[in-house]
């Protein structure tokens, strides 16, 4: 029977589960469950619960460790969210118990619940692609996910780094200062509407500009290579720090990589910058990719 991780990805709507055979890196099956993040605790638990076990399925793989990956601010060694603007029940709720009673019996053998280990969503999509690609322990990664918001997460040496000179705070670009405001105001979505507006006298969503630019529009083009040259100039300075070889680009926007992609490379010419393989799975991948040797590449 082959090793697998159950995983989890927490959204503000929803929660997605997985079950990764860490063999061969394969995220074998998926169930999703929409949730707000305002419902009762008991409710959030509740659901996480169902999709895990709904994932987890009938046998041929052996679920030896369990991954979450989480939304911050968040105390992942003690298992404590520290959000005030989401999730307002789960705050400062110790939640490995909780979610452990709910899989004991069903997820493990002999009543015991294998290790919940829990991470920042975005640096396990960071870690996910590190691991999806090959997991070469020589490979400095940097993860950027553009959808509403920015969020970003820095991989040497198989680990997540979050701390030290050549990273932000807690690994957290978003809310670095920037020419005018902060690096989400020019990295993100809201981003491209803002741009949308000043070039067209109305905000469009992403997704209808892009389909302006496939479409031959070059005044959306432009707004996107604007996007993509902003974006690779304020990663630059990071991305030099950090003596990052690869960037990868996740989340929504990132669907649109071919109308911006090459701009952001020109930016960084040390490394090789690239769309998200895994999309919406990267993050399963890295709650996976936590699990301790003899199943994963990564140090102790």
């Amino acid at each position: 029977m082959s090793p697998a991780a159950l995983t989890l990805d927490v959204g503000g709507s929803h929660v997605t589960a997985g079950l990764v055979d860490l063999e061969t890196r394969q995220v074998r099956r998926t169930a999703r469950r929409s949730l707000h993040h305002a419902a009762p605790l008991e409710t959030l638990l509740d659901t996480w619960a169902q999709a895990a076990l709904e994932a987890c399925g009938e046998g041929g793989l052996e679920a030896v460790h369990i991954g979450v990956a989480v939304p911050g601010p968040f105390d992942t060694r003690s298992g404590r969210s520290q959000m005030r603007h989401k999730f307002p029940g789960l705050y400062d709720v110790a939640l490995r118990p909780l979610l452990a009673s709910r899989l004991r019996g069903q997820v493990g053998h002999l009543g015991t619940v294998p290790e919940i280990v829990f991470g920042n969503d975005a640096d396990l999509f960071a870690l996910g692609e590190w691991w999806n690609a090959g997991a070469d322990p020589a490979t400095r990664l940097i993860g950027l996910t553009l959808g509403t918001g920015l969020g970003s997460g820095f991989v040497a040496g198989g680990q997540v780094v979050t701390f030290g000179e050549d990273v932000p705070p807690d690994g957290e670009l978003w809310n670095m200062p920037a020419d005018p405001g902060i690096f989400e105001d020019h990295a993100c979505g809201r981003t491209l509407e803002r741009l949308s507006e000043e070039a067209f006298g109305q905000r469009l969503p992403p997704v209808v500009l892009a389909q302006r630019a496939d479409a031959g529009d070059r005044l959306a083009y432009a707004v996107f290579r604007q996007f993509g040259y902003d974006l690779g100039e304020l990663l630059r300075p990071w991305a030099e720090q950090f003596r990052a070889d690869t960037v990868v680009l996740g989340g929504s926007v990132s669907r649109a990589f071919g109308l911006f992609g090459p701009e952001v490379a020109d930016a960084l010419p040390g490394c090789r910058v690239r769309q998200s393989q895994a999309f919406e799975l990267a993050p399963l991948m890295g709650a996976a990719a936590l699990a301790r040797p003899p199943w994963v590449s990564r140090p102790d």
